[in-house]
Formats: structure tokens, sequence, C-alpha cells
């Protein structure tokens, strides 16, 4: 049998490789532009004021000082944004296809339905938040009204326009990612798609996938808090009061710490379980086939693909489930100080 011809267009696959970094760029670009909140006019007025302050600029009411600080603080929260929207096209491209892998063709449809009705329950729970729930006054709210009430010659309607679409995407994005990472961490326990009976090496592999999916979760989770802590930290550059500003960082650590350790919490009550099952599934087997000679120990052979569970062998993961607690004491440092006298 002579094989195929490849098709004219396969000759130049690798050419796709440029596409993520084209979309990284386009990306970088839109938010870059369109955070911007600088007339022409200002732009010139605020570089003549830096060179020449006692000039008779200064009667101008443009504060070089107190806009540029507002500047460094909203394109650190760009930055954030930058990180969360990328991590996340990630995880969903890494998870979904370990979805896909796992299943034959009629489970495969119930993940999805499955999918498709929780990330629905989250979307609905969002849309119907409001100024009665915490949830919303806390992250949302409480940062927005405090960019709202600066007035529109330090934050334009344009620019509170423009946060308020790119947040609400950042949000979409919080829930219907890690909806496809739980089905997928769910999918590495799945039988084989071939319906033929699993073997240690089976499940070595599918130890492999839950160690992707803990990887791509905890990118995501980590740049969730990163993106909440710099948003909820944007107001305190426009906060004059050194009081209230203090006040103001220390409400944002407190909140993104208890939003760190919940989701450090999840990522150890999902992966931990996982891991242990199949630890367990494969020593099983390992224990019931008849020993040879050639047969390795089997602690050995768990050691060995990643299947023995210990805090040494399994310490880059227990890394990775710390990270987003850590990520919240983190942001508070990156991030601060963020006044004019800092």
């Amino acid at each position: 049998m002579t094989p195929q011809a490849a098709s004219p267009t396969s000759d130049y696959r690798f050419l796709l490789l440029i596409i993520p970094s084209l979309f990284i760029l386009f990306l970088a670009i839109s938010l870059f532009e369109f955070g911007s909140n600088i007339t022409v006019e200002n732009f010139h007025t605020l570089t003549h004021r830096l060179m020449h302050p006692a000039s008779e600029a200064s009667t101008k009411p443009l504060d070089p000082s107190q806009f540029l600080v507002e500047v460094k603080s909203r394109y650190i929260w760009l930055t954030t944004v930058m990180v969360a929207l990328v991590a996340g096209l990630y995880a969903l491209i890494s998870c979904g296809t370990i979805i896909y892998q796992a299943h034959p063709r009629p489970r495969l449809i119930v993940v999805i339905a499955l999918g498709i009705v929780l990330a629905s329950i989250g979307l609905a729970f969002i849309w119907a938040l409001d100024e009665t729930h915490a949830l919303y006054r806390a992250v949302f709210s409480f940062s927005y009204d405090n960019l709202r009430q600066a007035g529109h010659q330090r934050i334009s309607e344009d620019l509170l326009r423009y946060a308020m679409v790119v947040v609400s995407i950042v949000n979409v994005q919080a829930i219907v990612v890690p909806v496809v990472a739980l089905l997928a961490a769910c999918s590495t326990l799945a039988s084989p798609v071939s319906g033929v009976q699993p073997d240690p090496v089976f499940w070595s592999a599918q130890m492999r996938r839950l160690k992707e999916v803990l990887n791509a979760t905890s990118m995501i989770l980590v740049s969730g808090v990163l993106h909440m802590g710099a948003w909820l930290r944007w107001p305190a550059a426009l906060v004059a009061d050194a009081k209230a500003h203090e006040a103001l960082l220390g409400a944002a650590l407190a909140i993104t710490l208890f939003w760190g350790v919940t989701f450090t919490l999840m990522l150890v009550s999902t992966y931990l379980p996982a891991a242990l099952l199949l630890a367990r599934r494969a020593q099983t087997l390992l224990l019931e086939s008849p020993s040879q000679p050639s047969t390795p120990d089997p602690e050995q052979w768990l050691k060995d693909h990643g299947l023995f569970l210990s805090l040494q062998d399994h310490l880059p993961q227990f890394g990775l489930m710390l990270a987003p607690l850590l990520a919240s004491p983190l942001s508070s440092l990156l991030l601060a100080p963020l006044t004019p006298t800092g």
C-alpha cells in the first residue's frame, strides 16, 4: 500500500506557530491603546509641567505626580488583565484537549452538556449580582464606584466603560475556564476510550494529565488573584489621605487573601483525591499481576511513574496548590507603593 500523498497546505502548517505570538501582541496593543486616559493637549501639558514645574503652566489643574501614579496603577491592572486572559485561554485549550481525548463520543456529549449547565449557572449567578450582594460590592462595585467618584477629569467616562467591559470579560472567563478545568480533572479518572481493561501504565498517563490540569488551573487562579488585587488597588492611587489610602490597601489585601485561601483549598480538594485514587488503582493492578523475576518492586514502579504520593515526590504540585494563597501577599508587594509620595 502506497502512503497517502500529503495535501499542499500541510507543507505550510509550520507557519501556524506565529498565531499565538501575533494574538498576544494584538491583545496587548488593544489593552494598552484603549486603556489610555489622556488627551493630546493634556499629554503636552503633562510633559511641560514635568520639565518646567515652576512655569506658568503650573497654574493649570493637571498634577503630574497624581496623574502618573494613577497611570502606574492602571497599567499594573492592565498587566494582570493580560496575564489572566492569556492564562485562561491556555487553560481552556489544554483542559479542553484532555476532555476530548478522554471520552468516547456518547460520554463526551454528557460531559459537554454538564459543562454547559454548570457554566450557565455560574454566568446566571454573576449576571444576577447587584449592590445587595457582598461579592458584587466588595470586588467590583467598590473599585468601580471609587473610580467614578474621582470625577471625569481624572477618570473619564470612556475609561470607565472600558474598565467595565474588560472586567466583565475577565469575570466570564473566570466562570467558564474553571468549569472546563474541573471536568478535565474528573476526566483523568475515566476508563479508557477503547473500553479495554486499564493497566498501571494507563493510570500513570492519567496522572500526568492530572498534573497538566493542576498546572493550568493553578495558573488561572493565581492570575485571577493578581487581577483582583490590582483592580481593588487601582483606586488607591486616587486617594490623597494617607490613612484612607492604607485602609483601602488593607481591605484589598484581606479580600484577595480570602479568595486565595479559597482557591488553594479548591485545588487541594480536587488534586489530592484524584491523585490518591489513581495511585491506588495502579497499585492494586500491580499487586494483582503475577510476579515475575523481571517485575520491579511495586513501590519503586509507582515512584518511577509519579504515582507514589509523598511530599518529596510531589513537591512541585504542593507548591502549585499553595500558589493562589501566596499570590495575595505577592500582589500586595508588587503593587505597593502607589502613592505619589511612595
